[in-house]
């Protein structure tokens, strides 16, 4: 399974393939009813599935921690998706137009291995969802494929990496594959750049006001999102062609955290604006932002 790079994860894509999936499992439920193709229900959109497939989206891909949005079975129900999607990958009529690159199975595996990474770093389910903190099963490992998934690389990439030496750890071996302690792996991802801490909104606030500064992301060039960037009709943010204008800097901030790399329009040395993507985010000094 090929799996996707985060930078390609956006919420059409997402809902495509939700919407894929759904369609050519109601055909073949179709099909065994002997029902008529132009039932209403393959045209409809799965609004749950979709609603599932962004909420571990926002947690396991882009690490953010949102009030109420998660529910009991939310895990459980991925990993269900998750094998139908690698089953279609070979449905005899394309059912995803040829493509075999996994998006539910790398949201999927994403969030698993950041939910062993969460709970061992102590973050409280109940506090945020207001669910048991053993609502779901963790074992304190994480596979070697749902590592690959967080971190945004290859499962090769990892698995070159530890026959060259170049981790802190080794990989085991059990029924369901390799797989390295949760401990481990914490420290390994905190080299990688493809890997964005967990990070919530009650958290963002309380170190903004102790710290007095705001997060924003951080260009390759060292420019940031800033009370500069403001044009005249606000802050220009979003992807090219879809780009959204904000009156508050702050709201524009909030937009771009739920994008995978943020993008954003910021003068030049010469005073025209350009579209620029964040190469990280950082906490800056309030006035320097504000």
């Amino acid at each position: 399974m090929e799996l996707i790079k985060h930078s390609l994860l956006t919420e059409s894509i997402i809902t495509e393939r939700g919407n894929q999936l759904f369609k050519v499992h109601a055909e073949n439920f179709l099909i065994m009813e002997q029902d008529s193709f132009t039932n209403i229900h393959t045209e409809a959109e799965p609004e749950a599935l979709n609603g599932l497939l962004m909420r571990q989206f926002k947690y396991g891909i882009l690490g953010r921690l949102d009030e109420g949005e998660m529910l009991i079975e939310d895990f459980y129900n991925m990993e269900r998706f998750a094998a139908l999607e690698a089953l279609y990958m070979n449905y005899p009529f394309s059912a995803f137009s040829g493509s075999e690159i996994s998006i539910i199975g790398t949201i999927q595996l994403a969030a698993a291995a950041r939910h062993e990474v969460n709970i061992a770093n102590g973050i409280d389910m109940e506090y945020w969802y207001c669910l048991e903190n053993d609502f779901t099963d963790v074992d304190g490992t994480i596979a070697l494929n749902e590592l690959a998934a967080l971190a945004d690389i290859t499962l090769q990439s990892i698995r070159n990496e530890i026959s060259l030496g170049k981790t802190q750890f080794k990989s085991l071996s059990g029924e369901n594959g390799q797989y390295v302690s949760v401990e481990e792996a914490k420290e390994w991802l905190k080299k990688k750049s493809g890997f964005k801490p967990t990070l919530g909104d009650k958290d963002l606030r309380e170190i903004e006001v102790r710290d007095n500064t705001v997060y924003v992301p951080v260009a390759k060039d060292g420019s940031f999102l800033s009370k500069d960037c403001k044009m005249t009709r606000g802050y220009q943010v979003g992807e090219k062609g879809s780009q959204q204008y904000f009156e508050s800097l702050i709201e524009a901030r909030n937009f771009l955290l739920t994008m995978q790399k943020a993008r954003w329009r910021r003068p030049n040395a010469n005073g025209g604006f350009g579209i620029v993507s964040a190469k990280e985010w950082r906490f800056i000094n309030r006035d320097d932002v504000l």
